[in-house]
């Protein structure tokens, strides 16, 4: 068994097939079926179990396919240390939530274009849980994880902290008006809110549950951008972070509150594996990322405070 060999396997887990595995990797299909059946001999294990639609690891499958990327990124890091190259290279998978690739996403990829053009980043987006998952599995090097307590074996950088306030069109005032709501007072009226399994709204109830009430939301929907627009059409008040409302706040579409007692806020950290050293293209993709979050809080383009730590090195 050697490194390519884990590289496909790899590939081929995370495609779900070897045909679309053979394109991504530009091998022949039967090759990469050859591969598998090689290791499976070798191991004297079933690594994969087959279905109409593809494939999926068995137990075994799992195992090594995490320990084959412990190895591959020990590897790559292994070469730069030896080449002891001044010119990053190679592949960074980025995990991030949805709503922090909308405002990270495009500045990252361009930047890191001009400055690392030899760097590859692919973006994996999914809501900060299952980010959390593919961080501590190896699918992704490095993540943005929103409100993630001192998980064991997980380095984490306390990038920002953001507001969530509460929004509707001029026309619909909260009671008592004011600039400001108390969560209380906010979870009276008709809300719009994403669902259940929504890192925001595990917020929300964990801030109701301190108090002693509950969340009954008039509307659920995981979209941020048709939360705005539900709650634009009158039909209710919606809760997001002031970033995702600060263009429609500024036009006049819509009026914000801050939520007081408690107040609603949630940390943005960028994290990676403690027992999987970052390789100098991940490295190099990660300053560039916390450089630019950085330049979007001081510069008011991101509505958050900037947090307190060390800068990321």
């Amino acid at each position: 068994m050697d490194i390519r060999q884990l590289h496909y396997f790899i590939a081929i887990v995370e495609c779900g097939s070897f045909s679309r595995a053979a394109q991504q990797l530009h091998v022949a299909q039967p090759a990469l079926s050859q591969h598998v059946r090689a290791m499976e001999t070798l191991l004297g294990v079933r690594l994969l179990h087959r279905n109409p639609r593809g494939v999926v690891p068995t137990e075994a499958g799992v195992r090594l396919a995490e320990r084959a990327r412990e190895i591959e990124l020990s590897f790559d890091s292994l070469i730069d240390y030896v080449r002891g190259s001044i010119v990053p290279r190679g592949e960074v998978r980025f995990g991030m939530p949805a709503t922090i690739n909308e405002q990270l996403g495009v500045a990252l990829i361009e930047a890191g274009q001009k400055l690392y053009p030899e760097i590859r980043i692919r973006i994996s987006e999914a809501m900060s849980g299952f980010v959390l998952d593919w961080l501590r599995t190896g699918v992704v090097d490095v993540a943005l994880l929103y409100n993630v307590a001192d998980e064991k074996g997980l380095i984490l950088h306390h990038a920002l902290t953001e507001e969530i306030r509460l929004f509707a069109p001029p026309g619909m005032t909260p009671t008592p008006a004011g600039d400001s709501v108390t969560l209380s007072a906010a979870l009276r009226l008709p809300l719009i809110l994403p669902g259940s399994a929504h890192g925001l709204r595990d917020l929300l109830e964990a801030a109701a549950q301190s108090l002693g009430k509950a969340v009954s939301p008039a509307i659920e929907i995981d979209s941020y951008r048709q939360i705005k627009q539900l709650t634009a059409r009158g039909l209710g008040f919606g809760i997001l972070p002031a970033t995702a409302v600060k263009q429609e706040v500024a036009s006049g579409e819509f009026r914000a509150w801050r939520i007081l007692r408690p107040g609603l806020t949630r940390r943005i950290h960028l994290g990676y594996p403690a027992n999987r050293p970052l390789s100098s293209a991940a490295r190099a993709i990660s300053q560039l990322s916390w450089e630019i979050l950085e330049r979007q809080v001081r510069s008011g383009g991101w509505v958050a405070t900037w947090g307190n730590q060390a800068p990321f090195v």
